[in-house]
């Protein structure tokens, strides 16, 4: 690229190729000009403030938005030696191939198991990391800028640190470092920050060993985040911004020829990168189509996707220099009778377009440096949201603040550049510059910890979500017809699922009036979603109205007929009932679907052992489970009461002594290995059991003891 207002001194010495300079062999310091501990110092006040914004995600509970998904539901994480080729070689029963994030995740669980805290030290750890990544990278970036030609630029420790800042403290990010299920954003933008640090040093210093770099740190973010295949269009916005470009322009030629072959020059070298991205691409939309997080392009037409895009690419950027209304889930707007979007939609691509060709046209005018600056600014953010803007539908919501965490690295970088531009183009503005960026730090700062306090719980999660999308439904008289006309809003049906789910399964004692009028409203709006159904039928079983319960149970398998929740629930209700065989119909239907999901075996092995009395296929299922979850002595215990019913004394009491061992007052544990000791005719050991099991509050039949007694003294 050439700019009317710039010159360019081309390197000196031999050239490798006809028309082409090598790579020059310049080293890139880190703070040239400044002492060493100013950039230890920035870094340090920048990282405690960071830390200071997300003191309160330390406190938080899980929440049941894809945390149990990627936690205390995930069989695969539960022992880590068993799964770790599960982890490391498939999707782990998730919709993304992330075996490294999976892997973190594991190793949480083996050292804190179902400790919150734990899981979000890391994720802040890791966002303190990115956070001085970008202070690096910030500042190789701005020295190499200085050897390309952009002229001296002052304070660079000072624009680093900014940048950095306003990575650990905007409050879109929130969402990635407060949401543990969101640890694959923090865990890849590490490798991607570093793969870019090594393309700017290989860039400057044209070393094989950066480059090699650069190709692992690739390979490992995009192990921990597909989102990771962007990577390589990210270094084409490098080679812009530090004029790679230059070294393969032609002497001679056409401008169309000279942006061809500096166009190939630019990708050749990227080719392997680009055959990865694309097969990893590949394979994560295979898994996502699979798992139904790619809905059908039947709901909304070609245009009204382009349309989404258009809103997603502006909100993002009015979400950067204005994040407020912030939440955890937008919906898609409601269409009209006519099936249409709001007119804004519409309008939404030609103003991104205009604003981008606007932006661009008064760079160009600046110079060269000017420019290419602006372009990889938006080169990289383009680049980083091109695949969550909605042009194909991914989830449930338009769009996702977790989305803006790598992408507006670039842009940031943009920003701040142009502050230092105008604060030396206009030095009388230099006062007022300092103090509004000091001003717009601390806004940023206090929406940042007061955002965290919403992630704190399942209930305030959805709560918040519920307030700024509420489902209403708005009755309105027509005189032109004599007749009431019935609006419904749907507002975000996830939001009052899911805190219903909070109030039964979380919340301690359940509350099930609450649930209900979270699943009623869902009801009333006609909701599709099979779950509600059968989570209002589980209310009901609860309430003891089975009829009502089985009703809605039925509704929810007209939804879908491959519900595995509404079976299993109904599972359980047909066992409270005492319908055995209906029970074991329905477990078994599930069972077929997921094998390894706890809940399932849990209740199927109990309905074998109380209910049906099936005590080889109760061993199975606590089999199952004890592989899965092999430090749950609950499960040793009651397969110690199956193999004791079956006979196998010994099997009882090595499973009986594990639960007692883990825990020692539990009576009835006590009292079970007494009755197997008995049984097997070592009446000191039963009556030392009895007598601990009554110790500690076991009611014993008045003639148990005298019994092993006597058995005792008569030597059976």
């Amino acid at each position: 690229m050439s700019g009317k207002n710039q010159k360019y001194n081309k390197p000196s010495g031999k050239t490798t190729q006809k028309g082409a300079q090598p790579v020059p062999k310049v080293k890139v310091a880190i703070l040239p000009e400044y002492p060493v501990w100013l950039n230890y110092a920035l870094l340090g006040g920048i990282l405690i403030i960071t830390y200071w914004c997300y003191h309160l995600t330390l406190h938080n509970q899980f929440t049941n938005w894809d945390d149990g998904l990627y936690i205390y539901e995930n069989a695969y994480i539960k022992n880590l030696s068993a799964n770790l080729h599960s982890i490391l070689m498939t999707s782990a029963g998730i919709a993304y191939y992330h075996p490294l994030t999976m892997l973190t995740i594991a190793l949480n669980y083996k050292y804190s198991g179902l400790s919150p805290e734990s899981y979000y030290v890391v994720n802040i750890l890791l966002h303190l990391i990115n956070t001085g990544l970008i202070f690096y990278l910030s500042v190789i970036i701005l020295n190499a800028m200085v050897k390309k030609g952009y002229g001296k630029i002052q304070g660079i420790p000072y624009l680093a640190g900014l940048c950095a800042l306003w990575h650990g403290i905007h409050p879109m990010h929130v969402e990635s470092v407060s949401w543990i299920a969101e640890r694959k954003d923090v865990l890849y933008l590490v490798f991607y920050l570093l793969g870019m640090i090594m393309y700017v040093r290989y860039i400057m210093e044209g070393k094989t060993i950066q480059m090699v770099s650069v190709i692992l740190f690739f390979a490992l973010a995009l192990v921990s985040k597909p989102l990771a295949v962007v990577f390589p269009l990210s270094l084409f916005a490098l080679d812009i911004l530090l004029k790679r470009d230059k070294q393969f322009e032609p002497k001679e030629g056409s401008l169309i020829s000279k942006l061809f072959i500096v166009g190939w020059k630019l990708v050749i070298n990227k080719i392997p990168f680009l055959i990865v991205s694309f097969c990893f691409g590949i394979y994560t939309f295979i898994l996502q189509k699979e798992s139904g997080s790619i809905t059908s392009s039947t709901v909304f037409t070609m245009l009204q996707h382009i349309s989404f895009a258009g809103v997603n690419y502006l909100m993002y950027i009015g979400k950067l220099f204005a994040p407020f209304h912030l939440c955890s889930f937008y919906p898609y707007p409601e269409l009209t009778e006519a099936n249409n979007l709001p007119y804004y939609f519409y309008l939404a691509p030609l103003v991104a377009v205009l604003l981008t060709v606007s932006v661009f046209y008064f760079a160009y005018k600046q110079g060269e440096n000017f420019f290419r600056v602006v372009l990889f600014g938006f080169g990289y953010y383009f680049f980083n949201v091109l695949f969550i803007l909605q042009i194909v539908s991914s989830g449930p919501s338009i769009m996702a603040d977790r989305y803006s965490y790598a992408s507006y690295v670039g842009f940031v970088f943009m920003l701040v550049f142009l502050a230092y531009y105008l604060m030396n183009k206009v030095p009388a503005l230099k006062t007022p510059v300092i103090i509004f960026l000091v001003a717009y730090s601390c806004m940023y700062a206090y929406l940042c910890e007061a955002r965290t306090e919403v992630w704190h719980s399942t209930k305030t999660l959805w709560m918040d979500v519920i307030k700024k999308y509420p489902a209403t439904i708005d009755t309105v008289y027509n005189p032109g017809h004599s007749q009431y006309v019935i609006h419904v809003h749907q507002g975000v049906e996830t939001a009052y699922k899911n805190l219903g789910n909070y109030y039964v399964q979380d919340k301690t004692p359940p509350d099930y009036d609450s649930a209900y009028m979270n699943y009623v409203v869902l009801e009333n709006i006609k909701s599709k979603d099979a779950g509600v159904y059968s989570n209002l039928g589980n209310i009901w079983a609860i309430r003891n109205n089975y009829k009502k319960s089985l009703e809605e149970y039925t509704k929810s398998l007209s939804l879908d007929s491959k519900n595995f929740d509404t079976y299993l629930d109904r599972a359980i209700t047909y066992s409270r009932m005492g319908f055995n065989d209906s029970a074991m119909r329905d477990y078994n239907h599930a069972f077929h679907m997921d094998s390894t999901n706890q809940k399932l075996l849990e209740n199927r092995g109990y309905t074998y052992l109380d209910g049906v009395k099936d005590y080889p296929a109760a061993v199975a299922d606590y089999n199952r489970l004890i592989a899965i979850d092999p430090n749950n002595h609950d499960y040793y215990f009651k397969r110690g009461i199956a193999e004791f019913n079956m006979g196998k004394m010994k099997e009882s009491i090595d499973d009986f002594m594990r639960e007692i061992n883990a825990n020692p007052k539990n009576n009835g544990c006590l009292f079970d290995l007494s009755l197997a000791y008995k049984a097997q005719k070592q009446y000191s050991k039963a009556i030392e059991y009895a007598q601990r099991a009554q110790q500690y509050g076991f009611k014993l039949a008045d003639t148990y003891l005298p019994e092993l007694q006597k058995l005792a003294k008569s030597g059976g």
